[in-house]
C-alpha cells in the first residue's frame, strides 16, 4: 500500500473507502470491479492502483480498517466501561449504528467478507476475525458482573446466543439492501430489552 493515500485530505480518503465498502459489500471479491470503485470515488482506476497495489491489498485494508473503526467507536461509546451486559449491548449497538451512519456499507462488507469463498481472502479474514473475536470476548468476560444474572444463567452461552441472534438479524437486514441505522437501533434495542427481562436477576 502506498503511504501517499494517508496524505490525501480526510474527505477524499473517506470517499474512496466508502465507494470500496459499497462495491465489495454488494459483490463477491472476484466480481467486484475496481473501475466501479474508482468511478464512484471520483478518481481514475490508475490512481486507485497507485494507492493500492492490487484488489487483494485494498480488500484486506478495508477489513482491518473496519476492525480499527469498530474498536475506536467501542472506546468512544464506553462500551467496555460497564459490567452490565445489557448496558454493554446497548452501547455496542449505538456504536455500531453510529459507524453505519458514517460508512453505510461497512457492516455489510464485514459480513460479506466473513463468508467470502476466495481462498486467499477467506484465510486472511477468518484468521483476523478469530483473533479479534477472542480478544473481544476476553475483554467482555473480564468485566461482566456475574451477580446481575439469574442463578441458572450460563454467561458464556448467553453471550454467544445474543451475539449469534444479532448477527443473524443483521445478515437478514443487509440482504434486503435496506440499511436504516435508526430502524436497526430501535429493533435491536427492543431485542436487548427482551433478553434483559428474561436473564437479569430480579431484585428481592
Amino acid at each position: 500500500m502506498n503511504s501517499k493515500f494517508f496524505l490525501l485530505p480526510p474527505e477524499k480518503q473517506r470517499r474512496i473507502l466508502s465507494a470500496a465498502y459499497r462495491v465489495f459489500s454488494q459483490n463477491s471479491y472476484r466480481h467486484a470491479p475496481m473501475s466501479e470503485i474508482a468511478a464512484e470515488a471520483g478518481i481514475s482506476k490508475a490512481l486507485l492502483f497507485h494507492y493500492f497495489t492490487n484488489k487483494k491489498e485494498l480488500y484486506l485494508y478495508l477489513w482491518e480498517h473496519a476492525i480499527d473503526m469498530t474498536r475506536q467507536t467501542t472506546r468512544e461509546y464506553h462500551v467496555l466501561e460497564t459490567g452490565d451486559l445489557f448496558e454493554m449491548l446497548r452501547r455496542s449497538l449505538a456504536a455500531k449504528c453510529a459507524l453505519m451512519r458514517r460508512y453505510p456499507h461497512v457492516c455489510a462488507f464485514t459480513l460479506n467478507a466473513y463468508y467470502e469463498s476466495q481462498p486467499e481472502i477467506r484465510q486472511a479474514v477468518q484468521a483476523s476475525y478469530a483473533a479479534a473475536s477472542q480478544d473481544s470476548a476476553q475483554k467482555v468476560f473480564a468485566r461482566l458482573d456475574p451477580t446481575a444474572f439469574q442463578e441458572n444463567a450460563n454467561q458464556r452461552k448467553l453471550y454467544e446466543e445474543i451475539l449469534y441472534a444479532m448477527e443473524g438479524y443483521m445478515l437478514v437486514v443487509y440482504r434486503t439492501g435496506q440499511i436504516d441505522p435508526d430502524k436497526i437501533e430501535r429493533e435491536c434495542g427492543a431485542r436487548i430489552a427482551f433478553w434483559e427481562t428474561i436473564y437479569r436477576k430480579q431484585e428481592d
